[in-house]
């Protein structure tokens, strides 16, 4: 009985002291090895230096010699001999019989009272001795075959209105009319004065103001019409054909 009364004592302190562990809270040993994560540090950022580099939509090309300038025929004095290309009866040699500059004007403001000033442009004109007429403006060539006076009746009926319709769009829309002996698309419209004049045959006198319609149609062919105020020139309506400029070339005497 003693035997039995000690292991029941035991096996009593034994489950008292199991449960008091049980029960007691936890602690972490003061030389546990935790982990803790390091704290960050702040780091510059690293900028590289930003090297500008030009848009290939911007580069400028570098201009060919042959589009450096554009050929104009300010070469060609009265007196001359030239060949000219003619895309029906091919090359013409001729005499230049007289030599016309046109000054373009125009009007800094829109209005009937505004002026007319130069534009600072001037372009050429030249009668040949085949009774043709070689004008160059601004990227056109022309040579002429044939020249109609024409009445200010027939311009106000036949062409003013086309004139009025391309003016109205800024020169931007694509105006189409019919006038013999072709249809024809309006290409330029202005005003000029003659600044100069050489030579004799142009239906043109010194300081005439006139009004220009250039057209073109199919096949190269061009329209011409001159309309002089006050009777500083004669009205003309020329038919022909546009032409390479580069290819008039002088001839040797």
């Amino acid at each position: 009985m003693e035997f039995a009364a000690i292991f029941f004592c035991l096996g009593v302190m034994l489950l008292v002291i199991g449960v008091i562990v049980v029960l007691s809270p936890k602690k972490t040993p003061t030389n546990a090895a935790t982990f803790q994560p390091p704290t960050p540090r702040p780091v510059a950022p690293v900028i590289k230096p930003v090297v500008p580099v030009q848009s290939v939509a911007q580069a400028a090309p570098a201009a060919s010699a042959a589009a450096a300038k554009t050929p104009d025929l300010n070469w060609i004095k009265v007196g001359d001999r030239i060949s000219v290309p003619h895309p029906v009866t091919g090359t013409l040699t001729v005499f230049v019989s007289a030599r016309a500059t046109y000054q373009e004007l125009w009007q800094t403001q829109r209005g009937p009272q505004a002026p007319w000033v130069p534009t600072g442009n001037n372009f050429t004109g030249f009668w040949l001795e085949t009774n043709r007429f070689l004008l160059a403006w601004q990227n056109r060539c022309y040579i002429l075959d044939e020249g109609v006076p024409i009445s200010d009746a027939d311009i106000q009926r036949d062409l003013a209105p086309y004139a009025k319709q391309f003016a109205q769009s800024n020169q931007t829309a694509e105006v189409l009319f019919a006038y013999p002996p072709a249809s024809w698309k309006m290409d330029d419209i202005g005003k000029f004065r003659i600044a100069a004049l050489e030579g004799s045959g142009l239906n043109a006198n010194l300081g005439g103001v006139g009004r220009f319609i250039h057209a073109s149609g199919s096949d190269n062919r061009a329209l011409v019409i001159e309309d002089y105020e006050g009777g500083s020139g004669q009205d003309m309506v020329w038919n022909g054909y546009l032409i390479d400029i580069a290819e008039i070339k002088p001839v040797a005497a």
